[in-house]
């Protein structure tokens, strides 16, 4: 039986006809092509279609039709004939249904589409965390049994045409991030109340946790955390994102204490490289961590991140954070301007010479990524460890009684580096707060389960329901 549904989707689109003749980029790779067929009272009509990253191309009869499939609705039915098993694609109030072999081609299009089934395919098992307006939920797959993080957005807290954008925003970037440093994002479901973001579950804890816990760590070390995300920026830098909100909160383990598999998370601040600086929100970021020019209204690129990657070097070198204020503002203040103390931080002349160039408050004297990835602190800093072994292999272990253990100095802070500490600092302006409302599993499911039976999506013009966002999400912006 086909499952249907009557709610209007939030994603609708306006349109007069489901083959939109979407322009085909030639030189971009097929992720797909086969043959289905497409079904009619009286007889089927086989089909070839090819799949890229947003376009459905159809070729029939020596005629080819395209659409853009972002954000159009996506089922699985069954034929009524036959019992085969199809995908029926929704755009507005236009279908187009296909049947064959699909699972290969329907993989595809979850990654780019909206789905409507998320309580007959996952299982909500507890809360993780909760903010503004999202939750973040432990879900897991009824059919493979994997577990993942369900971000979950209440849909009347989105309330007008910037914030939707803003959601629509986020979305389509993390469907663009493919690299192991980034937080990769599965497949989105939608139904009257919920819109639900199925995420890479990342079991480790974030790296201001880590820190709070751990002891100073060795330049290797650090040098080896520096890379992972140097690498995971250029990758967002080349889709043409800038992340804008990279600090220690924001990088997350994937699993517990390992730092070698650390990965960029929440890009709810994340936007597309606009050379005339035309941003949804244009100044935004943590104090202490945003680069000046945002600060002080000045156009901006890529190298606001290599700014924010600085400043997380000065703190996992030195143990403080470079701009410390008595309040929001004092720290605003001492960040745009950008003078920070290099004295008393026990590191290596390269690690300074790295951290001094992350951290030029000109942007235009910034070193790029390119040049940060092949500075000498990187391969020195292996250098020295791989000596110390060397060093350390000549010692007698047998000299060193078994009760005694050798301890590392702990982290030196101007400031005890706390969550409370840091969080009563920073969390006003953080992004995406991860949400105070907390939502009823059972209404979640019954929500959907009342709708599963029905018929399907609503073609009348539904009006969209007013939407009330909570106030929080406004600090996104850091007004001066």
């Amino acid at each position: 039986m086909n499952q249907k549904y009557c709610f209007k989707s939030y994603f609708s689109q306006q349109c007069t006809q489901f083959w939109d003749n979407t322009k085909i980029d030639k030189t971009q790779k097929y992720l797909m092509e086969d043959l289905y067929y497409i079904q009619t009272p009286f007889e089927t009509i086989p089909c070839n279609l090819r799949l890229n990253k947003k376009n459905l191309i159809m070729e029939q009869d020596d005629k080819q039709y395209s659409t853009n499939v972002e954000n159009a609705g996506l089922e699985l039915i069954t034929s009524d004939f036959n019992n085969d098993q199809g995908v029926r694609i929704t755009k507005g109030n236009y279908t187009f249904e296909f049947f064959g072999k699909i699972k290969s081609i329907f993989d595809q299009l979850k990654k780019t589409s909206i789905q409507f089934n998320f309580t007959q395919r996952y299982t909500i098992k507890k809360m993780i965390a909760k903010g503004t307006f999202a939750t973040i939920y432990l879900a897991e797959c009824k059919f493979t049994q994997n577990e993942y993080a369900v971000k979950c957005f209440e849909k009347r807290h989105i309330n007008n045409e910037k914030d939707k954008k803003n959601l629509i925003k986020e979305m389509q970037i993390l469907r663009l991030m493919n690299h192991k440093q980034l937080l990769t994002i599965y497949e989105v479901f939608e139904n009257s109340n919920y819109i639900y973001f199925v995420q890479e579950l990342l079991k480790g804890g974030d790296l201001h946790e880590y820190l709070e816990r751990s002891e100073k760590l060795s330049e290797l070390k650090i040098s080896q955390i520096i890379q992972n995300l140097l690498n995971g920026i250029q990758y967002m830098h080349s889709q043409g994102v800038l992340h804008r909100d990279i600090k220690p909160e924001n990088l997350i383990l994937r699993q517990k204490n390992n730092l070698n598999d650390i990965v960029i998370g929440d890009f709810g601040l994340a936007d597309f490289y606009k050379y005339d600086g035309n941003y949804l929100y244009r100044r935004c970021g943590t104090p202490g961590y945003v680069a000046p020019e945002i600060l002080r209204g000045q156009p901006y690129d890529y190298k606001v991140d290599i700014y924010s990657i600085g400043v997380l070097l000065y703190i996992l070198l030195s143990g403080r954070r470079p701009f410390i204020g008595k309040n929001n503002q004092q720290t605003i203040k001492l960040n745009e301007i950008g003078d920070i103390n290099y004295d008393d931080i026990d590191c290596s002349s390269e690690a300074l010479s790295l951290m001094k160039k992350m951290l030029e408050s000109q942007p235009e004297n910034r070193i790029s990524i390119l040049s940060a990835k092949q500075h000498p602190f990187f391969t020195n800093a292996q250098k020295r460890e791989s000596q110390k072994t060397k060093i350390s292999l000549k010692l007698d272990v047998k000299c060193i009684p078994q009760q005694e253990h050798l301890c590392v100095s702990p982290i030196i802070t101007s400031r005890p580096l706390n969550r409370h500490s840091m969080m009563n600092n920073f969390t006003l302006y953080t992004p995406r707060q991860l949400p105070r409302l907390s939502h009823d599993v059972k209404s979640i499911i019954k929500t959907e389960s009342n709708e599963i039976h029905r018929s399907t999506i609503s073609r009348q013009s539904l009006s969209r329901a007013n939407l009330r966002l909570n106030n929080q999400f406004t600090n996104l912006q850091m007004y001066l």
